[in-house]
């Protein structure tokens, strides 16, 4: 299967020192029905080659439009957090935030093409971004509803202490290396930023990491997802959480407690286990796997 090629863009939608944000798209549609997902990315996870070659195998297996947007306050863009989204963030809300990322990503998607997102994708901080985003979708402002959220490793599924937190960190930290491992044994990968010399991002606001990692600990995502689904008119109406079997940072219990939430609700929700702990998103092999799950879910589910 031959990767799309991907392409990133500037946005800045504040017009204020610090608005500007990196987009990163690949197009991986066959037809113009295809759907068309915004991405919210991890943990000090840049629009950046190591990053993007995996964002270029999901398009091509799920057959989808990827657009990829930096979490301000760190990346290759010259960005930061609002005052505004830094109050918000003391308080655990991702919404702030998310809104200024949908917009950039919906202008984006608006030059690239009349069709906007259908859908929105975030592996484990980008988990609680993409149940903001659905819960400020479906304005003009930030574009139609975005009716497909998938979770890859949700962390804020729960309140966690500051101490539960860091240890599950550092925990799965130790395994990260093994997944990098069978990343470096595809031919033609590209290796992780740290391991490029002479590259490293524009912009890393230690105050503005902090903010972001902290907000975690208010366990806000189910409440952003509720506020997508209560939505009276188009709403939310697929969610599929992806969480590998041995992760500590993707509670078991509080995962399944958010699908059985949403599936009362009335809409479509489903829990695909994957195996291994959280760090399988940098095995590019473990996440073609789980491609091909999910490929098979979102088929299955009525749309």
């Amino acid at each position: 299967m031959t990767a799309p090629a991907w392409w990133a863009r500037r946005v800045d939608t504040t017009g204020r020192p610090g608005g500007e944000i990196l987009i990163g798209v690949v197009d991986g549609r066959h037809d113009s029905d295809d759907p068309t997902f915004v991405v919210a990315q991890g943990f000090l996870a840049f629009v950046e080659p190591f990053e993007m070659q995996r964002f270029q195998m999901i398009a091509a297996m799920l057959r989808a439009r990827l657009v990829v947007v930096e979490t301000p306050g760190a990346g290759f863009a010259a960005s930061r957090l609002q005052p505004e989204e830094r109050r918000a963030l003391l308080r655990g809300d991702f919404r702030v935030p998310a809104r200024r990322m949908l917009r950039a990503a919906t202008e984006v998607i608006g030059s690239a093409g009349p069709d906007g997102a259908t859908g929105v994708l975030g592996y484990s901080l980008g988990a609680s971004f993409a149940a903001a985003m659905a819960a400020v979708s479906g304005n003009a402002e930030t574009g139609p509803p975005l009716e497909t959220v998938v979770l890859v490793e949700p962390v804020a599924v729960q309140r966690w202490g500051a101490t539960a937190l860091l240890s599950a960190v550092r925990r799965e930290n130790r395994l990260v290396g093994a997944y990098l491992e069978e990343t470096a044994t595809v031919a033609g990968a590209v290796p992780p930023l740290e391991a490029r010399p002479g590259e490293a991002p524009n912009t890393r606001r230690r105050v503005d990491l902090l903010l972001l990692a902290n907000a975690l600990r208010a366990g806000c995502l189910s409440d952003d997802l509720r506020a997508a689904l209560r939505r009276p008119a188009r709403r939310t109406r697929r969610l599929v959480v992806v969480r590998g079997e041995e992760s500590s940072l993707s509670p078991r219990q509080a995962v399944r407690d958010l699908v059985t939430s949403a599936k009362g609700q009335g809409i479509e929700a489903c829990l695909v286990h994957v195996p291994g702990p959280h760090g399988f998103w940098q095995s590019l092999p473990a996440v073609g796997s789980t491609m091909t799950t999910l490929a098979h879910t979102l088929g299955a589910l009525p749309s």
